[in-house]
Parts: structure tokens; C-alpha cells; sequence
């Protein structure tokens, strides 16, 4: 049996972590802004058919 590297170990256990934390960021960052295009777009359409509504 061979002995357990730790070093690479722990480099390959934190190399995954960081990769979640920036796949999930990239995520989170995607999410948020299509969330504000969305909110806006929905804005936008109820103050055109409230325009229309009272002229």
C-alpha cells in the first residue's frame, strides 16, 4: 500500500469546492439578473395597459 499524498489530496478537494462556489456565484449572478429583466419587462407591460386603460 502506498501512502496517502495529503498535499494533492487537499488540493484536489479544494480545486472542487472552488469550482462549485464559482459555478453556483455564476448561477446566483445569472439568476439575479435575468430576475430584474423579468421585473422590469412585467413593469413596463402593466404601465402600457394602465395607460391604456384610462385614456
Amino acid at each position: 500500500m502506498q501512502p496517502v499524498d495529503w498535499g494533492q489530496a487537499f488540493s484536489i478537494v479544494a480545486g472542487g469546492i472552488v469550482a462549485v462556489f464559482f459555478i453556483m456565484s455564476i448561477l446566483a449572478i445569472t439568476t439575479h439578473l435575468m430576475g430584474k429583466i423579468f421585473a422590469n419587462s412585467a413593469k413596463k407591460k402593466e404601465a402600457a395597459q394602465s395607460g391604456e386603460a384610462k385614456s
